[in-house]
């Protein structure tokens, strides 16, 4: 029979160790998140770009935020639409949908504060909900909107 020496042990349990330890390190560098509850606590995190899950429960619309790392010397963030409360029924499209935007480091706005740094399905239909709103705008109020332009090529 082939026994191991108890001199050889400290070997096994070094191997274990090791692959302990990089199982380790590889769940917190790439699958851990912090999880705020509070919008104090996520926007520490946000400033130091430290990966972050956060649920934003506003008054119109419920946000889930998650901070992804540092990318290209900016803070990504993902942006998602859980649950749309008020506004028009087509809001609703919303819903599930979201965009990754690339905040400035140390900055504590909310992502969605400024579309133009952001890109992804979520941006545009919300841009697109922005256009029909203005394009409704615009049919409601031609007659007044016109009359406000005449004149305008005599300065």
């Amino acid at each position: 029979m082939n026994y191991i020496r108890k001199e050889d042990n400290w070997k096994a349990y070094m191997v274990i160790g090791i692959i302990i330890g990089l199982i380790i390190g590889i769940y917190f560098t790439f699958f851990f998140y912090y999880g705020c509850s509070d919008l104090s606590c996520y926007q520490a995190h946000q400033k130091d770009c430290a990966k972050t899950k956060f649920v934003k429960d506003g008054e119109d619309t419920t946000w889930k935020y998650t901070v992804m790392g540092r990318t290209d010397g900016k803070c990504s963030v993902n942006v998602e639409v859980l649950d749309v409360k008020k506004g028009s029924a087509d809001k609703k499209i919303l819903i599930g949908k979201d965009m990754d935007c690339l905040l400035p480091l140390g900055s504590l706005v909310a992502p969605e504060s400024d579309i133009s740094r952001c890109n992804g399905i979520l941006k545009e239909e919300m841009q697109t909900l922005i256009i029909k709103k203005l394009h409704a705008y615009i049919v409601e109020n031609v007659q007044d909107i016109g009359g406000e332009l005449e004149g305008i090529g005599e300065i």
